[in-house]
């Protein structure tokens, strides 16, 4: 019989709505498994912003004894608040292929939306304020995933679909060979396009002193290059830090650069090192085993992504992201770098998808955001 639990935000009561999707894909060679420790931590509110400012209740369908499907239902109160109404979210939206499983979490989850004011829901997105993930998978699903994105099986969305959920947005993931970016032919002409357009190109440092101007000068660039629209939350240079700490593992400044009009911050690239690579098969505990691993591992990554590629509108038309593409991807090679995933970029962002085009990416992978009226 189908039963379902409100699980309560505490270390012992989680470990059964973490480990559920470690026993769906278990036998998946594409799934990459999350970090249980850090994803406890959020789940708890712990360095969570986005729970702290929010409401929220994680729901859990059981078949006899047998967890079988889980969703995160929440309302973001300072996107709420900005936006002048009322929205709720779901997350870590999983099930095993069966839609009476799905419909069990769902229902709970929609009533707790509902009783909260909520007039719509979107989703899924992270549970946290996270550049990193959003939606579900539905093209492209012959790998595994690239740095923390999505992963899951057709019937996820199928899933999602049959309640009632349709399509909001979709965000793109292009692949993009290093070698066929001309930065042999863009970088000699980089000094003249600087000095014409008026700003110079810094690599980012991440050192832990410098941390904090990186992450203002990101999120001011970010929210003035991002269209304002419904469901789109601009994350806060609080909201960068944290991001940066949890995948500090995987930062490469030579991969990461800034452009600058005087003091101004105009534009960013920014490059991290794929992860996957390096936790494909792993328990996702902080054991020694996993540890060793990903030493080993990790200098034989010849993947990275590329998530963060902003431009500020006045300086789009002005060569700023061609000499910013090219500085990342000369350090990109450096570091072996042979393949770049551009994601996640906005279909309707129109620039950047343009941007990555132009810089040979190809479109292989989709990620959907859904919306549904409650």
């Amino acid at each position: 019989m189908i039963h379902v639990e409100i699980v309560k935000p505490n270390r012992g009561a989680l470990r059964a709505f973490i480990q559920l999707p470690f026993d769906i894909y278990k036998k998946d060679p594409n799934w990459a498994p999350p970090r249980r420790r850090e994803l406890s931590r959020a789940l708890m509110g712990i360095d969570n912003d986005f729970f702290s400012r929010g409401i929220q209740r994680m729901f859990l369908a059981y078949d006899d004894e047998t967890p079988v499907a889980r969703v995160l239902a929440g309302i973001d109160l300072r996107e709420s608040s900005r936006m002048g109404g009322q929205s709720g979210y779901i997350s870590l939206f999983d099930a095993y292929e069966n839609y009476e499983y799905a419909q069990a979490v769902l229902d709970p989850a929609m009533r707790f939306l509902r009783e909260h004011g909520a007039k719509q829901v979107y989703g899924p997105i992270a549970p946290r304020y996270d550049l990193l993930n959003r939606g579900v998978l539905v093209e492209g699903f012959g790998g595994p995933p690239v740095l923390e994105n999505a992963y899951n099986t057709p019937a996820l969305p199928q899933m999602l679909e049959k309640y009632g959920f349709v399509k909001w947005r979709d965000y793109l993931a292009y692949d993009i060979p290093t070698d066929g970016i001309p930065v042999d032919r863009i970088l000699p002409m980089t000094d003249r396009i600087r000095q014409r357009f008026g700003f110079r190109i810094e690599h980012i440092d991440f050192s832990r002193g410098s941390l904090i101007r990186a992450a203002q000068d990101i999120s001011a660039v970010i929210c003035e290059a991002t269209p304002d629209v419904p469901g789109m939350y601009m994350p806060s240079p609080e909201d960068l830090l944290e991001l940066f700490k949890r995948v500090r593992p995987w930062l490469r400044n030579q991969a990461a650069v800034m452009a600058y009009a005087g003091q101004r911050p105009i534009g960013c690239v920014i490059g991290f090192l794929d992860a996957t690579p390096a936790v494909l098969g792993t328990s996702g505990r902080a054991t020694p085993w996993n540890f060793l691993l990903r030493l080993i591992r990790t200098p034989r990554i010849k993947s990275a992504r590329c998530p963060i590629q902003y431009v500020v509108p006045e300086y789009q038309n002005m060569a700023v992201n061609t000499v910013l593409m090219a500085e990342a991807v000369a350090g990109a090679k450096k570091l072996g770098i042979t393949n770049v995933e551009g994601s996640l970029v906005d279909e309707t962002h129109i620039v950047s998808v343009n941007n990555t085009r132009s810089a040979g990416g190809k479109l292989y992978r989709r990620y959907r955001v859904y919306r549904m009226d409650i």
